[in-house]
């Protein structure tokens, strides 16, 4: 497959018991892109990425990353390829600060103490990349805006050095000025090379925030199309 792409999802089909939720389905992500992915309820949006998530599998067709074909049989291996799903329930521990949220997966490095110096500071430089100097390390993650929480939560996959994102209707309970701080922090992510995947039923946001849109309806793919020209 292509180099160009970061993903690929090749004629991905899935099945249940009387209904085809996925038939054929394509979808292409370049690096360093924003792919709007759109369709009504029930379309396969959400079967499609819980496949790449590896929370569900796919019954035919192929996933390539960086051109190479990967099978995915679980959420560890597409974490460990560098998917990142950012659903509108975030997977914080309110009563852990936003360092040991940010890094929860790596507390103790292997080792068998905690350097917490260290720890808090490598969560700040993180929040400062994402241009979030003002929210404390220390803080307890259920004490912040749901705002700076998904700002967390970026974090979070960014230090298991996510690659590939994917949002999940993400703006569904932001404010105007939140979801345009969003929006910023997507940008910077595009800036760094990260390919992100948005979806939304908001269309002002996806001609807005993306270069290219596919269209998915009743689980088939129809067409994907540059944002500018459409």
């Amino acid at each position: 497959m292509s180099e160009e792409y970061v993903l690929q999802l090749q004629h991905i089909r899935k099945e249940y018991p009387g209904v085809v939720a996925l038939k054929d389905v394509t979808l292409e992500l370049k690096k360093g892109e924003i792919l709007a992915l759109i369709g009504e309820n029930g379309a396969g949006k959400s079967t499609l990425m819980k496949i790449l998530s590896g929370a569900y599998q796919r019954d035919s067709g192929q996933i390539f990353i960086d051109g190479r074909e990967v099978k995915i049989t679980n959420p560890k291996e597409s974490k460990d390829l560098g998917v990142a799903i950012i659903y509108q329930e975030f997977m914080l521990a309110p009563d852990l600060t936003v360092a040991e949220n940010i890094f929860i997966d790596k507390l103790s490095a292997g080792k068998a103490t905690i350097n917490w110096k260290k720890l808090r500071a490598d969560a700040r430089e993180q929040l400062e990349k994402l241009g979030f100097s003002d929210i404390n390390p220390n803080a307890k993650c259920g004490s912040l805006s749901v705002a700076y929480q998904q700002v967390v939560e970026i974090c979070k996959c960014l230090t298991r050095d996510a690659k590939i994102l994917v949002f999940d209707e993400p703006t569904a309970v932001l404010t105007f000025s939140e979801i345009e701080k969003l929006f910023e922090v997507i940008h910077k992510l595009k800036d760094q090379g990260v390919s992100v995947i948005y979806i939304s039923h908001r269309l002002e946001e996806i001609f807005q925030l993306s270069e290219h849109i596919t269209v998915l309806k009743d689980g088939t793919y129809v067409d994907t199309v540059e944002t500018s020209g459409f």
